[in-house]
C-alpha cells in the first residue's frame, strides 16, 4: 500500500471513528427486523406492515440522520472530511458474485425438489444468502478500513446466520432475527465506539466575545 492509498484509507475511516453509522444503522435494523419476528410469532398482519413501513423509510433517513449527528458532535470536535465515494472493488464483486451464485444454487435444488414456498428450502436458501452477504461485507469492510471492531459484528452475523439455517425458522422470521441480531451487535459497537470517541475528543468551548 502506497501512501496515497494510506491516506484514502484513513480518510474512508474517518467516517466510522465515532460510531454513530453504526449506530444509527443498528437501531434500524432492530427497528425493522423485532417487528419482523412479532409479525411471524402472532401473525399479526397490522405489525408486518409497521416493519415494512420502517424499512421504506428508516434506511433512507439514515444517512440523514447520521449526518445531522455527524454535524453537532464529530465536526464540531475533529473536523469535517468529505472524500469521493470510492467504486467497487473485485474483492467486493467476487464476493457477491460468489454468495448470488450460492444462493441460485440452493434455490435451483429446492425447486427441483419442488419446495417453491418461503418457509422451505428456498427460504433457508435465501437467509443463508442474505446472511452470509451481510458477513461477507463487514468481514471485507473491516479489512479495507482497518477497523477491528467490525469483525465483531461480521462474528455476529455469521453465528446468527447459521443458526438461523439450523432453526426451523421461516424466512420472515428468520430474517427478522438476523437483522435485530446483527443490529443489536452493531448498536453496541457503535456505542462503545462513541463513547470512547467522546472521552478522547472532549468539545472545545466557545470563546463569547
Amino acid at each position: 500500500m502506497n501512501e496515497i492509498e494510506r491516506i484514502q484509507q484513513r480518510t474512508r475511516s474517518y467516517w466510522y471513528c465515532d460510531g454513530i453509522a453504526e449506530l444509527i444503522g443498528g437501531i434500524a435494523m432492530m427497528l425493522v427486523g423485532f417487528p419482523m419476528v412479532a409479525a411471524a410469532r402472532t401473525g399479526a398482519e397490522m405489525i408486518s406492515t409497521i416493519a415494512l413501513m420502517a424499512m421504506i423509510l428508516l434506511f433512507p433517513a439514515t444517512a440523514r440522520i447520521v449526518g445531522l449527528l455527524k454535524d453537532r458532535i464529530t465536526h464540531k470536535r475533529t473536523g469535517y472530511v468529505q472524500y469521493p465515494r470510492p467504486a467497487m472493488t473485485k474483492r467486493r464483486k467476487l464476493a457477491i458474485f460468489s454468495v448470488l451464485v450460492g444462493v441460485a444454487a440452493a434455490m435451483l435444488v429446492a425447486l427441483w425438489g419442488g419446495d417453491y414456498t418461503l418457509n422451505g428450502t428456498v427460504g433457508k436458501a435465501l437467509l443463508l444468502g442474505v446472511g452470509a452477504g451481510m458477513a461477507v461485507a463487514f468481514v471485507l469492510r473491516a479489512k479495507r478500513l482497518q477497523i477491528p471492531r467490525l469483525y465483531i459484528v461480521a462474528v455476529v452475523a455469521g453465528a446468527a446466520t447459521l443458526l438461523s439455517g439450523l432453526s426451523d425458522f421461516g424466512f420472515v422470521e428468520g430474517v427478522g432475527w438476523l437483522l435485530a441480531t446483527i443490529g443489536s451487535a452493531s448498536v453496541i459497537t457503535g456505542g462503545v465506539a462513541l463513547i470512547t470517541y467522546l472521552s478522547r475528543h472532549p468539545r472545545v468551548p466557545q470563546e463569547t466575545p
